[in-house]
């Protein structure tokens, strides 16, 4: 009788009864272990900058470790490779794999799934919430409120606009739907255009070279591609001046994408009507980023994602993928390294 596939999940103790599909599973073993690190060493981890002093690693975890054919979680220990020499698969519920960085899990050809794709549509409503935020002038309004002052004024509609979407993967094609609901026009990139490829709800699909032509198009500019080499310092001072100054950036994808200097040097300059990121290059935003005082952007704290019913639905995922993986069949959520996504 084959010995049963360990699951390890890390830092999932507290939420044990959302794992009921996976411990359902004939032939599984759960445990749950705690690890801890700071967001600091996160945010580190995802620019690739140098890492902190590790965290010390306690005997629990390392004897569940050691055992462990599969591990389950956002947080991952550093070296996982020699600590887990038996796992073959780590799984992370997070739709990107940067945090992954400074572990070997992508240097040491482990399989790696994520939630990728998952979350497309609650992405999209993050999105359309900054669109209207700055197009119903919210901030605004509130603003008033506070004072109880009451001052009629302009606002804008988003239907007959175009929003430009530099990436048309899951959260892409999400805005893209959402957009068509609201009467806007869509022009979206792609890393490559294959001939006859369409995206559902994308009126004009540009290769990544036309990006120029993408973003003088931009009335709402949506950044929702993976954090790769290939984008880092994607949208820097030469792309920010193609855009007009009525145009909004809305950042759902990494820091990385952004030259944030630029990005707040076309701020003060007036040349954008606001931004709102919900990521940024360094996380937590320091106390000291000029972002926080700009009257023109709407800042998030990375959490687009973050819904009430985010493990339960990345649970199901990985419990779907774990029937696969014991009958030997393609797992849906892997990630092509290759690729970073």
């Amino acid at each position: 009788m084959a010995a049963p596939l360990l699951i390890v999940g890390l830092n999932t103790g507290t939420r044990d009864a959302v794992f009921a599909p996976v411990r359902e599973i004939p032939g599984v073993t759960l445990t749950h272990v705690d690890y801890r690190i700071s967001w600091e060493e996160i945010s580190a981890r995802r620019a690739g900058r140098p890492l902190p002093a590790p965290e010390p690693i306690g005997d629990d975890l390392r004897d569940a470790l050691a055992r462990a054919d599969v591990v389950f979680g956002f947080v991952i220990p550093r070296d996982l490779p020699a600590l887990a020499p038996r796992c073959r698969w780590v799984a992370t519920p997070a739709t990107g794999i940067d945090h992954l960085r400074g572990t070997g899990v992508l240097e040491a050809g482990l399989t790696v799934t994520t939630a990728a794709g998952l979350f497309g549509g609650v992405i999209a409503e993050h999105v359309f919430a900054a669109m209207l935020h700055f197009a119903r002038r919210l901030a605004d309004f509130e603003e008033q409120r506070r004072a109880r002052r009451w001052q009629m004024g302009r606002i804008a509609a988003l239907e007959g606009r175009t929003v430009a979407l530099v990436g048309v993967g899951a959260i892409g094609a999400a805005v893209a739907l959402r957009a068509k609901a609201f009467g806007m026009q869509t022009i979206g990139l792609a890393r490559t255009v294959a001939p006859g490829r369409t995206v559902p709800g994308v009126d004009r699909l540009l290769p990544r070279e036309e990006l120029p032509a993408l973003l003088a198009a931009a009335d709402h500019l949506v950044l929702a591609v993976a954090d790769t080499p290939a984008t880092h310092g994607m949208i820097g001072a030469r792309e920010l001046a193609l855009l007009r100054p009525t145009s909004v950036l809305i950042n759902v994808a990494r820091g990385s994408i952004v030259d944030e200097a630029a990005l707040i040097d076309a701020l003060l300059a007036g040349r954008l009507a606001g931004a709102a990121l919900a990521v940024f290059a360094t996380e937590p935003l320091p106390e000291n980023s000029p972002l926080w005082t700009l009257d023109r952007v709407l800042i998030t704290p990375h959490v687009a994602t973050n819904v009430e019913d985010y493990l339960p639905r990345a649970v199901a995922v990985f419990a779907a993928d774990v029937r696969r993986w014991l009958q030997g069949e393609p797992l849906a959520q892997r990630l092509d390294v290759a690729r970073g996504y």
